[in-house]
């Protein structure tokens, strides 16, 4: 394809991804002096999952003087079940308090009490440190970050999809190719920031945007970063599941640590004693969806397939504080929570693996950055509620200093995108960071850039839909061998109807069809080859936690070779 025609603009910084993570990457990357374009595949900052957060960030901010970072690192340990990247985590948790304050300095409102921010419990965590945003959810903070990267002269590139990492002729990252609507564009830049997380739209149910495809970790696998721990998938416990119009809203993770919130099953028990007698509603997400599995595949889920949730004793200001948009969902619906019970169920809501980067972002690609869900190595193998906001604030904030710094140092640079077939290779670990000399066994492999001449094919829709149900028989919340099989196979079966699709479809379709195709597969041999359960990876057939499993499963993309033919059913 020649990209010559391509409408081009050249920044500093080019930041993929309009949440908390891109937002501030983009803004601080402007405040150090760079230039900067951000690009979202659809609206700004709507089109993120930071819109439709509950709203809550994880800190220690100095208001209460039981806690400390050391407190905080030890929940994130116990929770990330011996995965955790301790440098990540250790600044992770000295930086948050500092970054919800700088959230504070551009504008952005919590909750507050006695003339300093508000703090509420949040499930996993020992003590409260969960400052919530104003209005119950996350859109205040989010239009507030817009309007500022706005005035700060940040180039807002939306409905902008970027389907290829550009790179100079020395390997380094450059830019971007862009499809927006009929048309290619170019951003030219000294650093890319990816901060375009979410993958929960590869599976049927998701509490995640729309847009949240996996896109993100597509571009920089193919751009040569490591990704890890694909196989840790957190399922928040508590969507609802009825009405149908507003199935997949969240509830909010921080209701279930709310006194007087119970779960109860179809026969009217409170069932978490059972499961965790100690924590019972409050206890972790992976813990709390596996309950609810079990409950209903037991035969005690209620009409359409979940629990209830009974808050006829819970205080309403606090619950309104922590699952405001929950509340306005089911109050269009008519339904007055204090009095009736509502239907709840697990859906998919954050992935705890993706790219492999360093405290500020790096990659093992030069000058590709990456922050926000999308990388790997702070959550292990579960979140902690609230702490993916934080996260996207830390890191977003370190990741756009970083880019900034690089991008002045930077020489005169051209670009150019890779034409060749490509083989995405798997292997297994101590330090996903540390992968020279590690076996290697290919998995997938990976064509060039569709060059989209014809239309979208007619059976994109049809093959997404088929995908999300092959990889929810085969990584749903309990995993099985003979589970994980049957999906492979049938992933296996759709690589020629896969490929005849994207030869006709446009770019943008293709494009997600084969990212989707892509990490599926990824996500399924990570499944298969951890033969044991940890987390939010459970294996009904291996249900102890195995010691020997204290290791990464990483899958990277190389050019193809004469030898490399195709791996999906040999790696079955």
């Amino acid at each position: 394809m020649n990209i010559s025609q391509a409408e081009r603009r050249r920044v500093d910084v080019v930041v993929v991804g309009s949440g908390l993570a891109g937002l501030l990457a983009a803004i601080t990357a402007r405040e150090n002096g760079a230039s900067v374009a951000l690009v979202a595949q659809g609206e700004i900052g709507r089109s993120a999952n930071s819109w439709l957060a509950s709203g809550g960030l994880a800190a220690v901010t100095g208001i209460d003087p039981d806690d400390s970072p050391e407190h905080h690192l030890e929940d994130i340990r116990r929770t990330a079940r011996g995965l955790v990247f301790e440098d990540i985590a250790r600044i992770f948790v000295d930086e948050a308090g500092p970054a919800i304050r700088k959230l504070e300095t551009l504008g952005v409102r919590f909750h507050a009490r006695d003339g300093d921010l508000a703090l509420f419990p949040a499930p996993g965590h020992s003590l409260a440190r969960s400052v919530r945003c104003e209005g119950g959810g996350a859109v205040g903070l989010m239009t507030t970050l817009i309007d500022v990267a706005s005035e700060r002269d940040v180039q807002l590139i939306g409905n902008t999809t970027a389907v290829e990492v550009l790179k100079s002729a020395e390997g380094r990252a450059a830019g971007i190719l862009c499809r927006s609507g009929d048309a290619w564009q170019i951003v030219e830049a000294a650093s890319v920031v990816l901060a375009c997380g979410g993958m929960g739209k590869l599976f049927p149910v998701t509490s995640n945007h729309e847009l949240a495809d996996g896109s993100g970790y597509y571009l920089a696998l193919k751009a040569g970063a490591v990704l890890t721990d694909l196989e840790f998938v957190q399922f928040t416990p508590t969507s609802l599941a009825w009405p149908l119009e507003v199935r997949g809203t969240s509830t909010g993770g921080g209701l279930m640590a709310q006194p007087g919130v119970k779960l109860l099953n179809a026969n009217g028990e409170r069932f978490m004693s059972r499961y965790d007698p100690e924590r019972m509603e409050a206890s972790t997400r992976d813990v709390l969806a596996r309950a609810i599995f079990r409950e209903v595949s037991e035969g005690r889920g209620t009409e359409h397939g979940g629990v209830h949730v009974d808050m006829s004793e819970a205080d309403r200001d606090a619950v309104a504080q922590v699952s405001g948009r929950f509340l306005r969902a089911i109050d269009a619906m008519g339904i007055d929570p204090y009095s009736e019970r509502v239907e709840v169920a697990p859906d998919v809501h954050f992935a705890m693996g993706g790219v492999v980067a360093d405290v500020d972002g790096r990659t093992g690609v030069p000058g590709l950055f990456a922050a926000g869900e999308i990388t790997a190595g702070l959550h292990g193998a579960t979140r902690l509620n609230s702490n993916g906001l934080s996260e996207a604030a830390v890191f977003g904030i370190r990741a756009g200093r970083a880019a900034a710094t690089e991008s002045a140092a930077a020489q005169t640079w051209s670009c150019d995108f890779d034409s060749r077939h490509r083989v995405v290779h798997a292997m297994i670990a101590e330090d996903p960071r540390h992968i020279d000399g590690q076996h290697r066994t290919g998995v997938i492999r990976i064509g060039p850039v569709a060059s989209g001449v014809g239309e979208a094919g007619g059976n994109v829709p049809a093959l997404k839909s088929e995908l999300r149900e092959i990889l929810m028989d085969g990584a749903g919340i309990e995993r099985r061998t003979e589970t994980i099989t049957r999906a492979l196979t049938r992933h296996a079966a759709l690589r020629d109807q896969i490929d005849t699709v994207l030869a006709s479809a446009t770019p943008t379709e293709a494009f997600s069809l084969d990212g989707m195709y892509v990490l599926s597969g990824l996500i399924l041999q990570a499944s298969r080859l951890r033969t044991e359960s940890r987390g939010a990876h459970f294996r009904a057939d291996y249900p102890a936690q195995d010691p020997t499993w204290d290791r990464h499963i990483a899958f990277v993309c190389e050019p193809a070779t004469a030898g490399d033919t195709q791996f999906e059913e040999a790696a079955q």
